[in-house]
């Protein structure tokens, strides 16, 4: 079960909020996906079965659409998992629906970054969430490094500017570490809460640079992911988990085992 760890930063940190008084809600079960970048190789039916054995509860950021889409959906809820989300992205024309079709009504999302900002950028974003909402998928901004939607708070004005209730943002430990302060977490994770959708995490190191810091296995780096998960508790944050695998060194079963059981600890604590 989760419980809020009594880490002597995230105290203080929830106290300069104004949050040290709040009672913090009962523990929830987070579910836990695989980003897709951290597969072992071979066929769809067996890295299902490898996240099956493993614990995790699908895969997410899936970067292929349509009929290849559909193949991978297919092969995970053959194994009792889910695809959690797909990756894709939009400047000035909208998501089209066959792209993600295969991921209607299964309480999916599609992870949106927003590589150019266009003139018409704010009417395509508007369209997709339409869309996606009306095949019931979720859509959320993935601030990513280097993109037009980099930060937190360039998701945030785009949320404002869209104004679609199908329209949220999803928190990426490994860009938030490269574009801001980690000394703000607490603070950006409250301002967020209302259109927090989902959370991806990873192992990394606090004044990280290279993504070989910011994105390791969980149980590595130097950033105390009691912050995070604790800051989740404390907004009632009940969405799904996300695991960052892009180019992380060794053996990716391997690397998914020591995750999975970072994870576990993290959230017993």
């Amino acid at each position: 079960m989760f419980r809020l760890s009594h880490v002597l930063c995230l105290v203080l940190s929830l106290a300069n909020l104004g949050l040290g008084q709040t009672q913090i809600s009962e523990p929830t079960q987070l579910k836990f996906f695989a980003f897709e970048n951290g597969l072992p190789s071979g066929s769809d039916s067996d890295a299902a079965m490898t996240l099956k054995k493993l614990g995790y509860d699908g895969v997410s950021q899936i970067q292929v659409s349509g009929e290849a889409l559909a193949t991978k959906v297919a092969a995970f809820e053959a194994a009792g998992l889910s695809v959690l989300s797909v990756y894709l992205n939009v400047d000035d024309r909208p998501i089209n629906a066959e792209a993600i079709r295969p991921l209607a009504n299964r309480g999916a999302m599609i992870e949106l970054t927003v590589q150019r900002r266009t003139p018409k950028t704010v009417e395509a974003v508007r369209q997709t969430a339409t869309l996606a909402q009306s095949m019931g998928i979720k859509v959320v901004l993935y601030p990513h490094h280097g993109f037009a939607i980099a930060t937190t708070s360039d998701a945030m004005k785009l949320i404002e500017e869209v104004s679609h209730p199908n329209l949220g943002i999803m928190f990426n430990l490994c860009h938030y570490l490269k574009n801001e302060s980690p000394d703000d977490l607490e603070r950006t994770l409250q301002r967020i809460a209302p259109v927090l959708g989902a959370v991806s995490t990873c192992g990394a190191n606090v004044d990280g640079d290279s993504w070989s810091e910011l994105i390791q296995t969980l149980d590595r780096g130097d950033f105390p992911q009691q912050r995070l998960f604790g800051t989740l508790q404390a907004i009632e944050f009940s969405g799904p988990i996300g695991l960052q695998c892009y180019a992380i060194p060794g053996d990716r079963q391997e690397n998914l085992k020591r995750s999975i059981n970072a994870f576990r600890t993290i959230t017993r604590q």
